[in-house]
């Protein structure tokens, strides 16, 4: 078939000598410089009434004049008619899209051409794994790595990456690890399986042993599952959340460390003796358990008679309490829940969710502290014990409440105890988190975040509301160790706040000085650049590790907001599940431990039966931009340590006196706010 050179004309002009007479001629020209009667195309019109056009047409004889008139302003070519006309305009449009497209992608790349190259970082080793790999955990001495396997948990130097040891159950997959450093070469591991039995080992000698498991199936119908399983620092205090029969609480155990001690030495003298594994391999002594915490009940009517009665009740009445010791009856709770729905029933309905049974334990949080000014006053209870306790948190519950450790109980065989603190907050608590400086962060369900200088001062460091529409997901105290081991002339604190938009945020609070908040990464449309794993490097000032749904682990600098590096896998291998990354970080030796998958189809996985993984190994010492961290971090500790004790306490009044205005200015406005708020319930 032959194509015509006046297919590849202008689509009006091609439209133009093919398109019917206007209706007004019976018979009009195709050209309008020929008058050949020959050359006349006749047209039948319709007889009957004409067809009016829809609504949507009615300003389109306007638009397309004017463009007609733009285009064609010596009216060479004839006036084309509906449809023709709709579909030139459409050719126009796309071809108006497709170019500006091609514009931004242009544009794009030459803004990637004048970016400076990112230094990508190669694996320095790699260890081949023969099981699957589910967690990775690292001691804090720097000496060991510990590897959650698919039948039981291995042990590895880092320094040569060797096998050291390991602990072996068939069936059993490891999800989770943590490890915690007693001293010299012992560790205590706190693994939890797949199907929630968690285990404690422990690690002497170079050998692993298995030390008690925490919720021994005995009974189906009455089995329990582990859902949280924490270790506090230096092995004194176990934390174990336990779930069934919908039901859900917190158990706290101690450990007898020198009790294991000797009783590993002694093991040693004895002859070796096989055992399975499924059992301790050993009679070691058990963990004691010491407080078993319950969610706090819902308030109901009281069944008080009279204010007195509640008063006597109550045994402490200088804090604040969880609110069951109320003198409000049944009836008055009734009605007034009734008077409260009937008002806010469209806000209660915009933000209520309902809780099913079992739930509680997903939004649970707790943390081990130690000696601080909130709890001061009641250290003095428990004389010549190690100053510990654990702050607590449920699910939609809007107070922090605060266990002590070690505090000598009145019945014996009471293991759930009351609070000895209670911090009621104005919104209901989603998250939390406990920096080594004994700095306490609130992130509350309004967007409210809350810095607690806990060690020092006990009052807040910063309070801040993130923009409006963010919601908190978690939070991650950005710290040095080395540069906190004295108490700096000023409290500082830096929190990494990531939403549940996966945008991150930077949060500084200061005592004395105003608290800013800065944006680190907005949100992302592509998931593929979205963050799914933040983890802030300790031994680094100012270095986090961001973990992307595309594959790509980046070292950040926070100040900069700039990255300084990429760590890439071998061409053969990718990042395995980058949504929810398999890592840890040795933060005394700087090794990254990253989890990556061989690329196989899966025809080669089902034939096998298991992916193919490997441990890859990234030391940062290797790379040249560490010098700037390091050179920061010596800076801080040079302002700080080269100072006498006399002039650090000259700077700290300074700035106490500095800041005493506007301590003034906020107290008295929390004063009248107060006023305001209790005079109607007074008058």
């Amino acid at each position: 078939m032959e194509i015509s050179n006046s297919f590849f004309f202008p689509l009006h002009t091609r439209i133009a000598s093919i398109s019917p007479a206007r209706p007004r001629d019976k018979c009009v020209h195709c050209s309008r410089g020929t008058s050949n009667e020959t050359n006349k195309m006749p047209v039948y019109i319709r007889k009957g009434p004409l067809e009016i056009p829809p609504g949507s047409e009615k300003d389109w004889s306007v638009d397309d004049e004017d463009d007609y008139f733009l285009k064609d302003p010596d009216k060479a070519l004839d006036y084309l008619p509906q449809p023709y006309r709709m579909i030139d305009r459409e050719l126009d449009l796309l071809i108006d899209q497709a170019w500006e497209i091609i514009t931004i992608n242009e544009q794009n790349r030459e803004a990637e051409k004048l970016k400076t190259k990112i230094l990508i970082h190669e694996p320095n080793a790699e260890i081949h794994m023969t099981r699957r790999v589910n967690c990775i955990a690292s001691g804090k001495s720097g000496t060991y790595i510990f590897v959650g396997l698919s039948e039981g948990v291995a042990v590895y130097r880092v320094s040569d990456l060797h096998w050291i040891c390991g602990w072996e159950e068939p069936k059993v997959e490891i999800c989770s690890l943590d490890v915690c450093h007693v001293k010299n070469e012992m560790y205590l591991i706190a693994a939890v399986d797949d199907m929630g039995i968690g285990r404690l080992l422990i690690l002497a000698e170079d050998k692993l042993n298995l030390l008690k498991i925490i919720n021994v199936p005995e009974d189906l119908s009455k089995r329990t599952n582990c859902i949280h399983f924490e270790i506090a620092e230096g092995g004194e205090y176990a934390g174990v959340l336990l779930e069934g029969n919908h039901e859900c609480w917190l158990e706290i155990y101690r450990m007898p460390k020198d009790s294991w001690l000797k009783e590993l030495e002694s093991s040693q003298i004895l002859p070796p003796t096989e055992a399975p594994s499924s059992t301790p391999t050993l009679p070691f002594t058990p963990p004691t358990l010491t407080l078993k915490i319950k969610p706090p009940k819902p308030l109901t009517g009281s069944s008080f008679r009279s204010l007195q009665e509640a008063l006597q009740k109550s045994e402490d009445c200088s804090m604040f309490g969880t609110g069951q010791n109320h003198i409000i009856s049944a009836q008055q709770w009734d009605q007034q829940k009734a008077i409260f729905m009937d008002v806010f029933q469209k806000y209660v309905d915009l933000e209520s969710h309902i809780i099913t049974d079992g739930q509680w334990s997903r939004h649970v949080s707790f943390h081990f502290v130690q000696s601080n000014k909130i709890l001061l006053g009641e250290l003095d209870r428990i004389p010549g014990v190690m100053p510990n306790a654990v702050s607590v948190h449920w699910n939609d519950c809007h107070n922090l409440y605060f266990y002590l450790l070690g505090a000598p109980s009145k019945d014996k065989s009471d293991i759930e105890p009351k609070p000895d603190l209670v911090w009621p907050c104005a919104a209901a608590i989603t998250c939390s988190a406990v920096s080594s400086c004994f700095y306490l962060a609130l992130g509350l369900q309004d967007g409210t975040l809350t810095i607690w200088d806990m060690k020092y001062s006990g009052f807040p460091l910063a309070v801040v509301d993130l923009p409006e529409g963010k919601c908190i997901d978690s939070l991650y105290f950005l710290e040095c160790h080395t540069a906190n081991r004295d108490s700096p002339p000023t409290p500082r604190a830096q929190l990494l706040v990531w939403c549940t938009d996966k945008s991150l945020y930077l949060l500084t609070g200061a005592e004395g000085t105003e608290s800013n908040i800065v944006l680190i990464r907005e949100s992302s449309i592509n998931s593929d650049t979205q963050i799914s794993a933040v983890m802030p490097v300790q031994s680094l000032p100012n270095a986090v590790l961001l973990f992307y749904r595309s594959g790509i682990v980046e070292l950040m600098d926070i100040s900069l907001k700039e990255a300084v590096c990429q760590f890439s896998l071998p061409f053969s291998h990718w990042v395995a599940f980058p949504w929810q990354p398999v890592y840890a970080f040795d933060s005394e030796n700087l090794f990254l431990f990253l989890k990556g998958n061989e690329k196989m189809s899966a025809g080669e996985i089902m034939a096998e039966g298991v992916e193919a993984c490997s441990l890859f190994t990234f030391n940062l010492n290797s790379l040249q931009l560490l010098d700037a961290f390091k050179k920061m971090q010596h800076t801080s500790l040079s302002l700080s340590q080269n100072l006498h004790w006399e002039q650090r306490c000259k700077i700290v009044l300074q700035n106490r006196l500095h800041s005493f205005p506007e301590r003034k200015k906020k107290i008295a406005e929390c004063w009248s706010k107060l006023k305001k708020q209790a005079s109607p319930l007074i008058y």
